[in-house]
């Protein structure tokens, strides 16, 4: 039964955490699963998103021949320990055949199929792939076009197959999977030894999509462990039946709503390729409840957002136990919402990629309190910290705000790169005494800002990096965005800070309305200065999107928000300067942070362009003025 106070997790952890937990790698959990029940249904993939778009099924015996299939291929092509299948696919069932086939010869490794190919090229070649999968164009659109400017960017060939369309198609630079799978056994392969706890499964990439990731190294141990850790939170068993609208490559979709609950042999319901972000499976989604019968549904808050616009009608619902968001702060007018209109909590959970997964979650079984993030996860240690100068003060008081800091069975093995560990890393306190069923060690920073209150739930505050700096005075952009979120029109809200000459940055809020809602900017500048007590955390403005950037997995994508609030304030000012003519950009990457590049026009004097340089270099962003003078 899913845990339901602190006590459920304490009683767990007097236990042995290997005769807990420890039942053999996600590859033997799915075998054991189908060699008893081969026809139970592991996969239902939708074609589109309308409520009565065909199904593919795969059952779990289906599952487990498709997996050492692709495992005899991956070794055929010379696949090793040391070496990965990178795979650029979104939510179809190829991609958990190909992940869990990638475990049993090397590594996996799902990328973000949006990036730049310079950018997944960089990541292929750290990876050390030897193996691409790439999804037909019928599957998903553009990301094939990519292949040639990623193979040329590359030192090594690489062997690439393309999974979906038709088999033996005219597309000869590109082998269809099904063609090279033809033939091949589908057994156990006999070079298949079973893993050690601390063997290398993956390599997930961590960051956003204007820069080069970090690869954070996934364990079998921690992979097994944090699905084991998640149904003890979730789940009742291999009935339920869970959606997944989540990309393979982000942990939500890979793990938590993908080998999770095919280690249980329950069902999961793939949202098409597109995932929550294909408008026609929102727009249908209380019909596919209906039809469906999920029992878990979990999703980012923007979709939940989404789905709130949409009517139930008379469709049923009823097999509905549980509604879970994760994957970015759920603004409580949203999960107040969700909970009044389907009669269910909302149980939020908080997790990231260094963690294989979630590390904390509301009690399924018990209180779930709207706005924390709950309780840690069994044998997971979390507490808030002061840190300075790269190591822990204190930890802190309840209800004291610090960084959120992690340990124990679920933390990942490290970035593949040993510079980027450097500072992700603290020692523990002098003196410091460790749980009995912890081994101790270094606290692995998660950049999250928190608290615990006095009965252990965990609530976040922020991100260390997100925390807007006016003037040297702290403010969350969480108030801000909560208080949006308050009014009506308002279906997402995201505060940045504006770059500032003088206080180095002022709030400012972007938001997109809800559908059929119209308000002025200013009228919602004015709604949150009567929100907010806190007047310097008052947005100076507020800009009306007709649409939120989002990543692939829908969360607001802050980084495009920066640049975007930069070049306004850049060409406020730059454009009385030049008059006319002035181009300003924006970019974030791993160099410089926000970068600024400004383009005035031909024959501008050496004057201004001193004083252009000036004015510039009054601003904390990184920037450089272009063009022939």
């Amino acid at each position: 039964m899913p845990i339901a106070s602190m006590r459920d997790i304490e009683r767990l952890e007097e236990m042995p955490a290997e005769a807990v937990w420890a039942r053999g790698s996600v590859y033997e959990q799915i075998a054991r699963v189908a060699e008893r029940s081969p026809d139970r249904v592991a996969i239902r993939a939708l074609q589109s998103g309308a409520a009565d778009t065909p199904v593919e099924t795969v059952t779990y015996g289906g599952l487990l021949r498709r997996i050492h299939a692709m495992a005899h291929l991956f070794r055929q092509c010379g696949v090793g320990p040391g070496d990965a299948v990178s795979m650029l696919l979104p939510t179809v069932p190829d991609a958990f055949a190909a992940m869990i086939g990638a475990h049993l010869v090397g590594r996996a490794n799902p990328v973000n199929f949006l990036l730049e190919p310079a950018h997944l090229a960089a990541l292929l070649k750290a990876a050390k792939a030897k193996v691409l999968l790439v999804p037909d164009a019928s599957v998903l659109p553009g990301i094939i076009d990519k292949l040639p400017a990623i193979l040329a960017a590359l030192d090594a060939p690489l062997h690439v197959f393309r999974v979906g369309g038709p088999a033996g198609g005219a597309d000869d630079a590109v082998l269809s999977i099904d063609d090279a799978l033809s033939g091949l056994p589908q057994s156990r392969p006999d070079f298949w030894r079973a893993p050690a706890r601390d063997d290398v499964a993956a390599l997930f990439h961590t960051g956003g999509t204007t820069s080069t990731p970090k690869l954070a190294v996934h364990t079998h141990g921690g992979i097994t462990h944090h699905c084991w850790a998640l149904a003890s939170a979730w789940c009742e068993g291999e009935d339920e039946v869970m959606f997944n609208g989540l990309p393979p490559f982000h942990v939500g979709g890979g793990y938590a709503a993908g080998l999770m609950p095919l280690s249980l042999g329950a069902e999961i319901v793939l949202m098409t390729p597109g995932g929550f972000r294909n408008r026609d499976v929102i727009a249908s989604f209380w019909r596919h409840v209906e039809r469906f019968r999920p029992t878990v549904v979990a999703m980012v808050p923007t979709s939940w957002s989404a789905v709130m616009n949409v009517p139930i009608d008379n469709a049923d619902i009823s097999s509905v136990r549980l509604c879970h968001a994760g994957g970015a702060a759920m603004p409580l007018e949203t999960a107040h919402q969700v909970e009044q209109r389907l009669g269910r909590q909302i149980v939020e959970g908080w997790g990231m990629t260094e963690l294989h997964g979630f590390g904390a979650m509301n009690p399924a079984g018990g209180e779930s309190r709207i706005g924390s993030v709950g309780f840690r996860l069994p044998f997971t240690e979390i507490v808030v910290a002061k840190v300075e100068g790269g190591r822990i003060v204190h930890v802190c008081e309840a209800d004291e705000v610090g960084h959120v800091l992690v340990r124990g069975e679920q933390v990942f093995g490290g970035y593949l790169d040993a510079a980027h560990n450097e500072r992700a890393w603290y020692d523990p306190l002098p003196g410091e005494v460790p749980p009995a069923w912890c081994k101790g060690g270094r606290w692995f920073d998660t950049g999250d800002l928190g608290r615990k209150d006095t009965e252990g739930y965990l609530w976040l505050t922020g991100r260390s990096k997100d925390i807007i700096i006016r003037g040297g005075h702290n403010i969350d952009p969480l108030l801000i965005e909560e208080a949006l979120y308050h009014h009506p029109a308002v279906e997402l809200a995201a505060a940045i800070g504006q770059p500032d000459a003088y206080a180095g940055e002022l709030p400012m809020a972007f938001v997109q309305l809800r559908a059929g809602h119209a308000v002025e900017a200013e009228a919602l500048r004015l709604f949150c200065s009567q929100q907010i007590a806190e007047r310097a955390a008052v947005p100076v403005a507020v800009r009306v999107l007709s649409s939120m950037p989002l990543t692939a997995v829908g969360k607001i994508f802050k980084p495009a928000l920066r640049e975007q609030a930069a070049v306004e304030e850049v060409r406020s000012w730059a454009s009385c300067l030049f008059d006319d003519g002035v181009t300003v950009k924006a970019r974030t990457d791993v160099r410089h942070g926000l970068f600024v590049t400004v383009e005035p026009p031909p024959g501008t004097s050496a004057a201004k362009l001193e004083a252009l340089k000036h004015r510039l270099a009054t601003y904390s962003f990184a920037s450089d003025v272009v063009g022939e003078f």
